[in-house]
């Protein structure tokens, strides 16, 4: 087979597979939104007795997840899972990706305080491995492939388990050129399959992930508070991992017993789903609201809040309701920063918000330039030197402090 002739049918394939990469990632968040609008805002709404109802359903996802934890282990596994056993065996295993997304789906519908970020990007991490090792058959199976008839191609490239050939040191070609066109057609594959997934929540008119905080007008004079509002996030984000750490050693119990694990994180789901639902899943469907809804409530109430929704998300990861903390942790650091607000009414609100928002979500997830673009994602263009000079800030002064120490 020519080079040519090859590198467009890696291309065509690439495009093929990244694109049902993309159709599977759409499928999970189309299913979980849709599913959970149902359950919640429906028909658990609407039901008689509507405080048993959602005790009753609790209890059942309780027994579920923990069940399929008593069986599978610990699914869903999470892009962090996946990403340390790319780092180690230079693959991952991909048979459980879609077992991982079964679980991952649960555990939101049914109400867990937890993000589907870290579920679907590990399936996604699953599933782009699962494309190289379909490429890299391509590529080591030429010319078997090409006396394929068309339909016979198309089978191999979309068998789930087998046509793969998985990567090995010793025999991946090495030449400069190579790597330079493997690592643009990563980058080409990704971002269809990114295209594909963006194309269809358009098309079928999902709500989107990211809810603008409101505009600002801030001026120089708002700097003033800028090093208060940079220590309140800091702070913020200590105390919430010194109490991360304790409530892993208050929940280490119940290590052999998933069930009865998972039944006590429902219950917290069901306190939550009774009393403040809101504050169910990940935050980022309520967060929406915020801006207009916040100067309705005093500091101390949405202080509250972001307390409320920390401790749910540490009862959930802690009782075996596995799923990602990013949305919930900058949904309470932005909560946070309304709150702080409140008690500067003299500075602009969207300057406080993202200050002590942005120090507190780097302080806890502990990825400056991450945290600070996805950040970004939630405010006005003008506000976005203060978050990244927020991010530098914290960055530097952690690296100055860690030269300093290992010195001494």
């Amino acid at each position: 087979m020519k080079k040519q002739t090859l590198i467009i049918r890696i291309i065509f394939y690439g495009l093929l597979l990244s694109s049902l990469i993309g159709l599977i990632s759409f499928g999970f968040i189309f299913l979980e939104s849709n599913i959970s609008h149902f359950l919640w805002d429906k028909l658990l709404n609407d039901m008689p007795f509507k405080g048993i109802s959602i005790l009753i359903f609790c209890l059942i996802g309780g027994f579920c997840i923990g069940k399929l934890r008593e069986k599978w282990g610990d699914y869903p596994q999470t892009a962090h899972d996946s990403i340390d056993q790319l780092k180690k065996i230079q693959t991952v295993n991909y048979r459980p990706a879609f077992r991982s997304l079964f679980v991952a789906l649960l555990v939101l519908i049914f109400g867990a305080g937890v993000g589907p970020e870290a579920a679907l990007l590990g399936a996604i991490v699953m599933l782009s491995i699962w494309q190289a090792d379909k490429m890299r058959y391509l590529f080591f199976n030429q010319e078997t492939f090409l006396n394929l008839n068309p339909i016979e191609r198309f089978r191999h490239m979309l068998h789930p388990t087998k046509y793969l050939v998985a990567y090995n040191a010793e025999s991946a070609p090495k030449g400069e050129n190579f790597l330079s066109t493997k690592k643009a057609l990563n980058i080409f594959f990704s971002v269809n399959g990114l295209i594909s997934f963006t194309i269809l929540m358009k098309l079928t008119k999902q709500p989107s992930f990211i809810s603008k905080m409101g505009d600002t007008s801030w001026h120089l004079k708002d700097l003033w508070v800028f090093i208060p509002l940079l220590i309140v996030g800091l702070l913020s984000g200590k105390i919430y991992n010194i109490f991360k750490k304790k409530m892993n050693q208050w929940f280490n119990f119940w290590q052999d017993e998933p069930v009865k694990k998972a039944l006590l994180g429902s219950l917290s789901i069901f306190i939550i789903g009774f009393f403040s639902p809101n504050l169910l899943f990940s935050g980022q469907v309520a967060l929406g609201s915020v801006p207009k809804e916040y100067v309705k409530f005093s500091f101390l109430i949405l202080l509250l809040v972001v307390v409320i929704k920390l401790v749910f998300l540490q009862i959930c990861l802690n009782t075996g309701w596995i799923g990602g903390d990013i949305f919930p942790i900058v949904f309470a650091s932005i909560i946070q920063g309304f709150a702080i607000s409140q008690i500067l009414p003299a500075f602009d609100v969207i300057f406080i918000v993202a200050t002590v928002a942005t120090a507190m979500a780097v302080t806890i997830l502990d990825s400056p330039i991450g945290v600070a673009i996805f950040i970004a994602l939630f405010f006005p263009i003008q506000i976005i030197p203060v978050i990244f000079i927020t991010a530098i800030t914290l960055k530097v002064t952690k690296q100055l402090v860690q030269k300093k120490t290992a010195k001494e």
